[in-house]
């Protein structure tokens, strides 16, 4: 009786386990990058969507992350932190990586062969309520995705 109960328990957990793989493989995902990888990136790239950061509490980093994570489906979005030691040192400059424009930090930009085609800002303040973020962020990645 007691292998019933441990087999049976499991294979609900292997159930749970795939449920979740597979609800999160239809999503994208946000991975983070250097500045050379990024400059990399954007050079050899014929269309990819950054996500800048300057946040130096990783809490809040984080916090951009995920809402971007949460709006994306099966697009891979590369982040890259400003407060990387170094850009901060200087030892690299994000116009030299590439990244430019307005309202760059906390926005998640659409790049096309290397050239900024769109971006949006992430900062809630733009925003009346999360929710209209959200909206705003399946809005952008609906127009720059077509």
């Amino acid at each position: 009786m007691a292998k019933r109960w441990v087999g049976g328990l499991a294979g609900f957990v292997v159930v749970l386990i795939l449920v979740g793989c597979g609800s999160q493989g239809a999503t994208g995902q946000v991975e983070s990058l250097s500045p050379g990888e990024m400059k990399e990136t954007l050079q050899d790239s014929d269309n990819v969507y950054i996500l800048v950061t300057d946040a130096s509490e990783e809490e809040k980093r984080d916090e951009y992350i995920k809402v971007v994570e949460e709006n994306i489906e099966e697009i891979n979005v590369k982040e890259i932190n400003a407060q990387n030691q170094k850009i901060l040192d200087g030892d690299m400059d994000l116009n030299e990586i590439g990244l430019e424009g307005n309202e760059l930090f906390q926005s998640l930009s659409y790049y096309e062969g290397g050239q900024l085609q769109n971006r949006i800002s992430l900062k809630t303040q733009k925003y009346q309520t999360l929710e209209d973020r959200e909206q705003a962020i399946q809005k952008f990645i609906n127009e720059t995705s077509s």
